[in-house]
């Protein structure tokens, strides 16, 4: 059956009823003014909670003027340095034709993205920068970042005037141990967080690199392996550097092989160690970490201990009796498949600290085949806890756990198996998410 059209008297009358209902001008001011006629500070509230996540800031900024506004500061507040990514955005395949012909290589066309970001001013909202320095060999390489590099464009490079974090990737510090002041002055006021992932070099050279930063709080040094592939081993030649103390807050030793020297050396070429309130640690638990936490022990407050399977193995070789304000104590799994709870007793019998106010255990997932916890073993380091913080203050001991197949029964087994703290109401549980399941 054919439909026919309505009159048009029809449609005028629908239209006026309509109308009369809605105010349609209003509507499109409302929508012309964005996110639906929300205050800008609002709209500014919502982004903020959205400032890790840059695809969701860039697909919001795409939305109105409004949120485009709010986000576009957060989408351009990391300036990646010296990324195959970068020359795919910035120049055209015509463009890199010409720039491979050229001695440089690849390095100008990647440093060429800060010249893009200043030329239209995103440099003033940059606070973090991540540098990739590629290593000889590597397939992908596409040159190191050097000085040489960098002169070119350091009019660019200087121009962020607000930047909070640093990483870092394969720094070489005997290439960059003249050229400090000159090209990373200018983020002395603001840095507060510096990471260097695998550097390379004299270890005396990267303590004057990170000591130049008076306002730093958050230094990081991640693998520390001294064999990676590359034409020499990395931090070598013993020095001392006369400094009286670092000014830093957080420390962060990630995967420091016992075969290299070089945290060793960073610990005793400060003659004043470190005034450290928090350390982590993630694999890293052998003498490097011990001497570590003796430097610090008169300032330490927080301890965070990152263990894989493996690691777990050396956990009991670090000593605690040192750290005498000793407040926060977390012992928690990289992969959150398992935790072997009897491996972590022997660090945690050795706490002297009559300041500690929380221990936080982080439980992996109990594996289809694994019937239970020895929950007997959990007599001694209940009455020890008990006996040593809870009876005399207040303590609590917090538990989180990925995924175990009865939550309601594993609540009920670990409050018996800590009898003592759970008579005083210690014990919290949380949950958190499981990344990966190796037991499926």
């Amino acid at each position: 059956m054919v439909e026919l059209p309505l009159p048009i008297w029809v449609l005028l009358r629908r239209a006026t009823f309509f109308a009369a209902l809605v105010d349609l001008d209003s509507i499109c001011a409302t929508f012309h003014g964005g996110c639906m006629g929300l205050p800008q500070i609002l709209v500014d509230r919502i982004v903020d909670t959205l400032h890790d996540d840059r695809l969701a800031l860039k697909a919001c900024a795409l939305t109105c003027k409004a949120m485009f506004a709010s986000a576009r500061h957060l989408v351009h507040q990391m300036a990646l340095c010296l990324t195959s990514r970068n020359n795919q955005r910035v120049l055209t395949r015509e463009e890199r034709r010409k720039l491979r012909r050229l001695t440089q290589g690849y390095q100008d066309v990647q440093l060429r993205f800060l010249a893009y970001m200043d030329e239209r001013g995103l440099l003033q909202h940059t606070r973090k920068i991540y540098i990739h320095s590629a290593r000889q060999g590597d397939i992908h390489n596409t040159g190191t970042f050097t000085p040489d590099a960098l002169r070119p464009h350091m009019h660019h490079f200087q121009s962020p005037d607000r930047v909070h974090v640093i990483t870092i990737d394969l720094y070489d510090s005997d290439v960059w141990a003249n050229h400090h002041k000159s090209c990373f002055a200018h983020f002395c006021p603001t840095l507060t967080s510096l990471t260097l992932r695998r550097p390379l070099g004299n270890h005396r050279h990267v303590l004057q690199f990170f000591l130049q930063f008076p306002n730093l709080e958050n230094l990081c040094l991640e693998w520390l392996d001294g064999n990676v592939g590359r034409a020499r081993p990395n931090l070598t030649t013993p020095a001392i550097v006369d400094q009286s103390s670092l000014p830093h807050r957080h420390f962060r030793l990630d995967h420091a092989d016992n075969a290299v020297q070089c945290p060793m050396k960073l610990i005793y070429g400060l003659q004043h160690g470190f005034n450290l309130r928090s350390v982590e640690l993630e694999d890293s638990f052998g003498d490097h970490g011990q001497r570590l936490l003796n430097a610090c022990a008169n300032t330490l407050q927080y301890l965070t201990i990152t263990a894989s399977s493996k690691g777990y193995e050396r956990l009991g070789s670090l000593k605690l009796g040192e750290i005498k304000d000793l407040r926060r104590v977390t012992v928690r799994p990289i992969l959150a498949t398992y935790f072997n709870f009897a491996r972590s007793f022997p660090l945690i019998f050795t706490i002297s600290s009559t300041a500690l106010c929380e221990l936080e255990l982080v439980v992996g997932r109990f594996p289809p085949h694994f019937d239970g916890v020895r929950w007997d073993l959990w007599g001694g380091i209940d009455w020890f806890l008990y006996d040593r913080f809870a009876k005399h203050g207040n303590f609590k001991l917090t538990i989180k756990f990925g995924h175990c197949y009865d939550m309601r029964s594993f609540r009920r087994d670990v409050k018996e198996g800590f009898r003592w703290l759970a008579s005083r109401g210690c014990i919290h549980f949380e949950t958190y998410p499981i990344i990966s399941d190796c037991w499926d």
